[in-house]
């Protein structure tokens, strides 16, 4: 929990609300290999159990408000099932007369929904890609006035920041972007930022989305990214969830909620002490008690490394992978802190010499002078038509340049290893 003091509105003017995001309901999750019906299915409900957390969350807290900040949906189009859930959720905070302020962003885009439904009346949704604002009251008094926007199109590239001015007399003031600094390299940028014309603006607080990696900006006033309520691939690590923030006698408080049905994580260990494949066994388990003490599910991607090079040598005989299939399949699934392995990734410093190869006249030496000369628009040009496939797309996502360099790299030691054989071969005869 952290907390700030801040001069806001009147001291006596109390406000409690959460600020969510990035909730990406009904999302088609990214998986390394085939995973059993059950696990998928828990993957696929993950999304709608934090969301119901979500709900949960604003009532026992008693909250004033939710804020989401964007991306309600994964996809334009928003699926029956997520949009019922929603509006199911919405009734709940109803009943309790607990406000909703939102706004939809780059992946579920106004334009794109075919056949939107109707979410209640407390529900507030600002309409287009103009900022508007709705007030919030309490007790008869304008307690908070909130700004924001929503996509119309998948691409908002303008600096919709410079549209947000404080009006009205309301004790507070809360912005919601969903939108990236302009200096921001992981992500997509759509409008964009600079935290001084954030913090210029007059704004009590800012509440922020698009990045799925939780952030704080700013203390004074907060500017804060919640990131998303459930991880999604092993690019999402860690906890999820939201932000619980209260403003009381010039303090702000802030306090991280986790919300996620499972994270993603990551292990790494070293196999120069083994020997013999079977031993594979022992350093997987080991691993997964680590994770089973911190009594929550977990999407496990394990990192193995050995000077030896037979952990390659294994890899490329199916050994690994057997290895890790055995492994999951003596998992309970129906424990609530079940642990799956996901990808083992090799780290084995080859038997061979890449720049002895590279420099050579040797056959496997022209192969690696062609694999360095391939650039990025090369790539593209023979990727496109599988992420562009019709049928295909709807299942896939495209690859993030971190990926792209860990399959050519892997396909460049397989072809080597297979040329030169497990053990390196002889440059001058193989």
């Amino acid at each position: 929990m952290k907390k700030t003091r801040t001069e806001v509105g009147h001291m006596s003017s109390a406000i409690r609300f959460i600020h969510s995001a990035d909730l990406h309901l009904d999302s088609l999750f990214k998986t390394k290999g085939d995973l059993p019906a059950a696990l998928l299915e828990k993957l696929r409900a993950s999304t709608f159990e934090a969301f119901d957390r979500l709900i949960e969350a604003c009532l026992y807290h008693e909250v004033d408000f939710l804020l989401i900040a964007g991306d309600l949906y994964n996809e334009e189009m928003r699926s029956l099932k997520a949009q019922v859930h929603l509006r199911r959720g919405f009734e709940r905070l109803e009943e309790k007369g607990i406000h909703v302020f939102m706004g939809y962003g780059n992946h579920d885009y106004t334009k794109g929904a075919k056949y939107p439904i109707t979410f209640p009346d407390h529900v507030h949704i600002f309409s287009g890609e103009t900022v508007e604002s709705f007030v919030y009251e309490k007790k008869g008094e304008q307690l908070a006035r909130i700004y924001g926007f929503s996509y119309e199109n998948r691409e908002v590239r303008g600096r919709k920041v410079q549209e947000y001015q404080p009006v009205g007399n309301s004790f507070y003031h809360i912005a919601m972007l969903h939108g990236s600094l302009e200096t921001n390299t992981d992500h997509d940028v759509y409008a964009p930022f600079s935290m001084e014309e954030l913090k210029n603006k007059g704004m009590d607080y800012w509440a922020l989305g698009h990045i799925h990696k939780r952030e704080s900006l700013s203390d004074d006033p907060p500017i804060i990214y919640p990131g998303n309520i459930q991880g999604r691939s092993r690019k999402e690590p860690g906890e999820k969830g939201c932000y619980l923030i209260e403003h009381q006698e010039g303090i702000w408080t802030t306090e991280f909620l986790p919300l996620h049905s499972f994270t993603y994580e990551a292990a790494r260990a070293s196999c120069d002490h083994i020997e013999e494949p079977q031993e594979l066994e022992g350093v997987l388990e080991e691993i997964k008690k680590r994770f089973l003490k911190t009594e929550t599910a977990v999407m496990l991607t394990i990192t193995l490394s050995s000077k030896a090079g037979k952990l390659r040598y294994w890899w490329m005989e199916g050994i690994v992978q057997e290895w890790m299939d055995l492994v999951n399949e003596a998992e309970d699934l129906d424990r609530q802190d079940w642990v799956w392995v996901e990808q083992i990734i090799i780290e084995d410093r080859p038997a061979w010499n890449e720049e002895e190869l590279v420099n050579s006249h040797h056959f496997t030496g022209e192969l690696l002078r062609t694999v360095h000369q391939v650039d990025e628009e090369q790539l593209e040009e023979w990727l496109t038509p599988l992420f562009s496939h019709r049928k295909v797309s709807k299942y896939v996502q495209p690859l993030s340049e971190e990926e792209k360099q860990e399959a050519i790299e892997m396909a460049k030691s397989l072809t080597v290893e297979r040329l030169l054989g497990s053990e390196g071969g002889n440059l001058e005869n193989s």
